[in-house]
C-alpha cells in the first residue's frame, strides 16, 4: 500500500495548476468524456437503476476517473496521481468487515450486496446539521432509544456556552469535545455505553479531531469522518485528521466525498463517475475504513432529489458488484420533523441505499438548515431496512414502491415543509414521541404496508 508520507510527498512534488483549471479541465472534462465512452447516462425521471451493465460500466468509469484526473490540494495547489496498479491495491486492500462499537453495543459491519440477505447496519443522527448546545443531549437521547439504531453520526454544535463556533476558532475544540461528553453521556442514560459513534462532527477543521483523540473522548471502534473538498479535492486541515489516526488503530476513518450534482462534475451520470472516483481514491489518500456516500443536489440539495437517488442506488451497486469496500448511504432530507414528507423521504432513501448493497445513516432533516429533527425519522429508516432485507427486494422489484413514495413528496422539495423544532415532537422529560408525531409516523408506516412493503419490526 502507498504510505502516508508518499501521499504528502507526491502532493509536495505534484503538477502545478490553478483549481479553476483543475475543475473545469480535469474534473469536468474527463467526467464528460468517459460518461459519453462509457455510456453513463441518467433517464429523465428515473430513480433506481434496475440492470446490472451500468453499474459495472460506472465503476469503470471511475477507476479510470481516478487515475487520469487525480486529486487536488488547494494547499499546496498540486495534483497527487496514482497508478492503475495503485489504486487497484488500494481497494484489494479495502476491508470487507470491520467491528465497531465496544462491548455488548459492538457492532459487525459488513461489505454487503444488492438483495443482501443480512440487516443494514443503521447509524442514526441528523449527521452534520447544526443543533443548538441545549438540544443536544436530548435529540441524541431520542435516536439512542431506538432499540434497531446501532450507531450514532449526530448533529454539530453551533454554539458553546452561548458563543458561536466559527470554522478555525479554538472553540471548534471546546465544541467537539462537548459533542462527546454528550454523546457518551447519552449512551450511559440509554443503557448502550458501548455503542458506536461517528465523531468530530461540530469542527470543520482538524482541531476538533485533535482535541478528541483521547480515550476520555474517543472509545476504540469509534469512526472519524476524513472529509474530501468537491469535486476530487483536498487540502491540510483534511490531511490533517487522517495524519492524526496514522499510529492510532483503534480507531476507524469514513470517508466523505459530497459531490454536487449540477456542480464541477456535471449531472448525474457525469457525478456519479466523480463519486466512484472520489471513494477508490479515499483508500489511498484517507486511509478510509468504509465510506459515506452523501451526493447533494446544487439547486435542492438534499439526496432524495431522483437525480440523487439514481446516482446513489447505481454507485452503491457499482461498488458492491465490483469490490468488497464497505458502503454507508446517507439520508439527508429536504423536509423536517412533524410532517408526513420527511417520512416519505426517508422510505425512499432507505429503499434505495439498501437494496443498492449500502448501510444506512439519517435521517438529516431541512437540508441540514434547522435542528428540526427527533429519532423518530431514524426508527422508519432502520425499519424500512430490514423490511427491504427481508422481502428480498432487488432493485427491479423495489423500483415501483420507490416511485410510488416519490410521488408523494416531490412536490416539497422546491418549497420544503420545515417543520417542528424538537420540544415540539418529543417530550422532554421522558424523551418519547408526543401524539401527533408518533400517529402521523403510524399513518405513514401502514401507507407503506399498503404499497407492498410489511414492516414487521
Amino acid at each position: 500500500m502507498t504510505d502516508f508520507i508518499e501521499v504528502i510527498r507526491r502532493f509536495e512534488a505534484g503538477e502545478k495548476m490553478g483549481e479553476q483549471d483543475f475543475d473545469l479541465k480535469q474534473v469536468s472534462g474527463n467526467a464528460r468524456r468517459l460518461a459519453k465512452e462509457m455510456e453513463i447516462q441518467w433517464e429523465r425521471g428515473a430513480l433506481l437503476e434496475t440492470g446490472t451493465e451500468m453499474a459495472d460500466r460506472l465503476f469503470e468509469a471511475g477507476l479510470s476517473m481516478a487515475e487520469e484526473t487525480g486529486i487536488y490540494c488547494t494547499s499546496t495547489g498540486s495534483i497527487a496521481r496514482f497508478s492503475r496498479e495503485e489504486l487497484l491495491e488500494g481497494i484489494r486492500h479495502a476491508p470487507s468487515i470491520l467491528t465497531i462499537g465496544a462491548g455488548r453495543d459492538a457492532r459487525t459491519l459488513r461489505a454487503r450486496k444488492p438483495g443482501d440477505g443480512s440487516y443494514p447496519i443503521v447509524f442514526a443522527g441528523n449527521a452534520g446539521a447544526p443543533m443548538p448546545e441545549e438540544l443536544f443531549l436530548p435529540t441524541a437521547l431520542s435516536y439512542m432509544k431506538e432499540p434497531l439504531v446501532d450507531a450514532m453520526d449526530h448533529s454539530a454544535i453551533t454554539t458553546v456556552d452561548g458563543v458561536e463556533v466559527r470554522t478555525g476558532s479554538p472553540l471548534e475544540v471546546r465544541a467537539t469535545r462537548r459533542e462527546l461528553e454528550y454523546l457518551k453521556t447519552a449512551a450511559q442514560r440509554a443503557g448502550r455505553p458501548g455503542m458506536p459513534f461517528i465523531c468530530a462532527e461540530s469542527s470543520g477543521t482538524a482541531l476538533g479531531d485533535l482535541g478528541v483523540t483521547h480515550p476520555r473522548f474517543m472509545k476504540p471502534g469509534d469512526i472519524h469522518l476524513c472529509p474530501l473538498l468537491s469535486e476530487m479535492k483536498t487540502d491540510f486541515h483534511n490531511l490533517t485528521k487522517t495524519a492524526n489516526m496514522i499510529e492510532l488503530p483503534e480507531y476507524l476513518n469514513g470517508s466523505l466525498p459530497n459531490p454536487i450534482v449540477g456542480g464541477y462534475a456535471g449531472g448525474p451520470a457525469e457525478t456519479a463517475i466523480v463519486t466512484v472516483a472520489s471513494f477508490i481514491l479515499a483508500n489511498l489518500v484517507c486511509g478510509a475504513h468504509l465510506h459515506l456516500c452523501h451526493p447533494v443536489h446544487v439547486r435542492f440539495t438534499s439526496t432524495t432529489h431522483a437525480q440523487c437517488l439514481w446516482l446513489m442506488g447505481l454507485v452503491g451497486q457499482a461498488f458492491a458488484r465490483n469490490t468488497h469496500m464497505i458502503l454507508v448511504g446517507d439520508i439527508f432530507a429536504s423536509n423536517g420533523a412533524g410532517t408526513r414528507s420527511l417520512l416519505y423521504e426517508t422510505a425512499a432513501n432507505a429503499i434505495v441505499n439498501s437494496v443498492s448493497g449500502m448501510h444506512l445513516n439519517g435521517v438529516a432533516a431541512t437540508n441540514g438548515l434547522y435542528p428540526n429533527s427527533s429519532g423518530l425519522e431514524a426508527r422508519l429508516m432502520a425499519r424500512v431496512g430490514r423490511a427491504v432485507t427481508d422481502s428480498r427486494l432487488t432493485p427491479e422489484s423495489a423500483l415501483p414502491l420507490v416511485k410510488a413514495l416519490y410521488e408523494k413528496y416531490e412536490h416539497t422539495l422546491k418549497e420544503p415543509e420545515t417543520g417542528l423544532p424538537f420540544p415540539e415532537v418529543y417530550h422532554m422529560d421522558s424523551i418519547t414521541p408526543k401524539d401527533q408525531w408518533l400517529s402521523l409516523y403510524q399513518e405513514v408506516s401502514g401507507e407503506i404496508g399498503d404499497l407492498g412493503l410489511e414492516l414487521k419490526w
